[in-house]
């Protein structure tokens, strides 16, 4: 697995000999960023990545320009990947780890507000549509905020009341939906 664009492109990252950890491929990735950066919603931006796994997601992101990272799992396993390929990259400075169990809430983020939050549950699970509510009720977004989550295409996705579905892109057996926050 490596980084697909940016500055850190090309660049190896360290990921599971297993599959109990399923990261997104490079090619969904590549799809995904290069539809946020026509949305311009990378730049500078602050993420947070959420069932962060490996970290490729929210990495790919700094890669590609953003600010900060936050990067969130309740695994042991996958928040030791994330230190490792941080470490290797050398961007802890711009990086924040917390463990702790998504789907209980998220109020370890302590009043964090995010521009883009990035979100790959495991698939088959109603992780997604806990999870957005958690958002919804922790507040962590504002005007401008861009949420992808990613699943697999037979799962029904609960858009929050005050969210707008802005793209949806289907690749095989996975599913991407890109939301943001509807008129106030």
């Amino acid at each position: 697995m490596r980084i697909i664009s940016g500055i850190y492109k090309k660049r190896l990252l360290v990921s599971p000999k297993d599959m109990s950890i399923r990261p997104t491929t490079d090619k969904h990735r590549e799809s995904v960023f290069n539809i946020l950066e026509n949305m311009d919603a990378i730049n500078n931006a602050s993420v947070l990545d959420l069932f962060a796994g490996t970290g490729a997601l929210g990495i790919e992101s700094l890669s590609r320009g953003a600010k900060s990272i936050v990067f969130i799992d309740h695994s042991r396993k996958a928040i030791r990947l994330i230190k490792k390929n941080i470490n290797n990259l050398k961007i802890e400075h711009s990086s924040n780890i917390i463990q702790c169990n998504i789907l209980k809430g998220l109020a370890c983020l302590n009043g964090m507000v995010f521009d883009l939050i990035l979100m790959d549950p495991p698939y088959q699970k109603p992780y997604i549509n806990k999870t957005l509510r958690n958002i919804v009720s922790q507040h962590c977004f504002d005007k401008n905020t861009i949420i992808v989550a990613e699943h697999a295409n037979s799962e029904p996705i609960q858009i929050p009341e005050s969210f707008i579905q802005l793209d949806y892109r289907k690749y095989g057996n996975t599913a991407f939906v890109f939301i943001g926050v509807g008129p106030s």
